[in-house]
């Protein structure tokens, strides 16, 4: 049966004890207060709350027309505002979470508060991770989920947006659902928070893991299996990693298992502790060998070295090829006409010196911005890409304008309409006094380019309305 959705949030339960020196230390990296601008590396802005977002899609049993959707969700607690409370000390919040379909019309509205709690003081100085879910029913279909968070003792507020496709799971066709991918998968048979198929999963809704992690757990659900006793009660599940060139990575083999029924739920784990950094699409294959059908999923997640900087002149050969990729906004011209001249071990030392000169702290061996710009890649490959297997939204407009300059302040979405196309208007509030970038769907598919901004550098035009209009011609 499902969970039915009860906001609160999420505190290590004491099995979890032996980890969570190691699980923190990986947090910190990742919730870092980290720099707006590429170039020139400074504290983001204290009224931001970095806020992480995901989900996935299941069916819903009691409806098959219907999809039910998982909604994960965390922020650091660090980054709150606490006040005594007689014993304890107190954050308090306001979250909204909406659901719009393509054409802006709100499918789902749900505004709540919440509390953070601790009993001392030095327990708000250090970074913890506040790790919650929702869900909702939604008919099959394209919609834009955003969450807010605003901390009501400060006044900082923190947003994430991301596209959901529902997808329908009430036909006779072999179907997996969505990947939900994991922290850690463990024994519980009670009705906790987290848990579902005697399991607790708790999820990663950054989709960033380390090396020190080890390992990246995921849970799926595997639908219409002929199962019946005349039949072959066998299927197959094969699980790959490609890297972001396609390439494959890892082979994981393929697993054969007994059918337990009509439905068969996938848990379980790869180790990536040897993988390089960068970004990655795991691939699960579900094959019914009663009636050959196949079902494939995806999902794309992100590795960070666990290593401190130090360990950098040891970066393997693939990583230093890839360097003028991941840097290409960032870098200057000179900066890359320099990387070109030297031999594979310059090469390390100018990366190495490369990311030393844009750490904001570096007194510290963590380097925020270096984590914040990769952080900033494996999103925009997620949710910008051209073709989902190309996972090439690093190159896109949006990518680009992403990795440079971070979550807007605000996203004006406007739908395709009979007059218009479909649009977007990006704003920054605190870029060069106030900044903005439109970006129009011109063919339709779903891949937005930049038409005009006022940003010095940028490009400019002034006639981009005229572009919107469905009867313009387009460039």
């Amino acid at each position: 049966m499902r969970k039915t959705f009860s906001p609160l949030y999420w505190n290590f339960l004491s099995s979890w004890k032996r980890n969570i020196i190691l699980l923190l230390f990986t947090l910190a990296w990742l919730f870092w207060p980290l720099p707006l601008k590429a170039e020139t590396p400074q504290t983001k802005s204290p009224d931001t709350l970095n806020v992480w977002l995901d989900y996935a899609c299941f069916r819903n049993q009691s409806d098959t027309t219907q999809s039910y959707v998982e909604i994960y969700y965390s922020f650091n607690r660090k980054q709150l505002m606490f006040t005594k409370e007689q014993e304890t000390y107190e954050a308090k919040l306001f979250l909204n979470l909406a659901i719009k379909d393509t054409l802006g019309n709100l499918v789902e509205n749900r505004m709540w508060n919440s509390r953070s709690k601790v009993n001392r003081w030095e327990d708000t100085q250090f970074d913890y991770m506040i790790l919650d879910e929702a869900d909702v029913v939604v008919e099959p279909g394209d919609y834009i989920l955003n969450l807010s968070v605003t901390d009501l003792n400060s006044e900082s507020r923190g947003e994430a947006s991301l596209k959901l496709k529902a997808e329908e799971y009430g036909g006779k066709n072999l179907q997996l659902s969505d990947l939900e991918l994991a922290f850690q998968i463990e024994p519980d048979t009670t009705t906790g928070r987290f848990t579902k198929a005697d399991r607790r999963i708790l999820p990663n809704p950054s989709g960033v893991f380390t090396h020190h992690m080890g390992m990246i757990y995921f849970y799926a659900e595997l639908y219409n299996l002929i199962a019946v006793p005349t039949v072959n009660l066998d299927y197959l599940l094969t699980f790959t990693v490609v890297d972001s060139t396609g390439k494959m990575a890892k082979d994981f083999g393929t697993q054969t298992r007994k059918k337990p029924g009509n439905s068969a739920v996938v848990l379980s784990g790869i180790n990536i502790s040897t993988f390089p950094r960068g970004r990655y699409m795991l691939k699960v294959e579900a094959e019914d060998k009663e009636t050959g059908q196949k079902a494939l999923v995806t999902k794309s997640f992100t590795v960070l070295s666990g290593e401190v900087e130090k360990q950098e002149s040891l970066a393997p050969l693939e990583d230093i090829e890839r360097f003028k990729q991941d840097v290409a906004y960032i870098a200057m011209s000179q900066e890359l006409h320099m990387f070109d001249q030297l031999n594979s071990e310059g090469k390390k030392r100018f990366i190495e010196e490369f990311w030393k000169k844009r750490d904001p702290t570096p007194d510290t061996p963590i380097n925020e911005f270096k984590i914040e710009h990769y952080r900033r890649i494996g999103y925009a490959n997620l949710h910008f890409y051209r073709t989902q297997e190309a996972n090439d939204g690093w190159h896109t407009d949006m990518g680009r304008i992403y990795i440079l300059y971070g979550e807007p302040s605000e996203i004006e979405r406007h739908p395709l309409t009979q007059e218009e196309k479909a649009w977007e208007q990006w704003n920054y509030n605190e870029l060069q006094g106030g900044a903005y970038f439109i970006f129009v769907d011109e063919d339709g598919y779903g891949v937005y380019r930049l038409v005009h901004s006022n940003l010095r550098g940028e490009v400019k035009d002034d006639r981009w309305e005229e572009r919107v209009r469905t009867s313009s011609p387009f460039r």
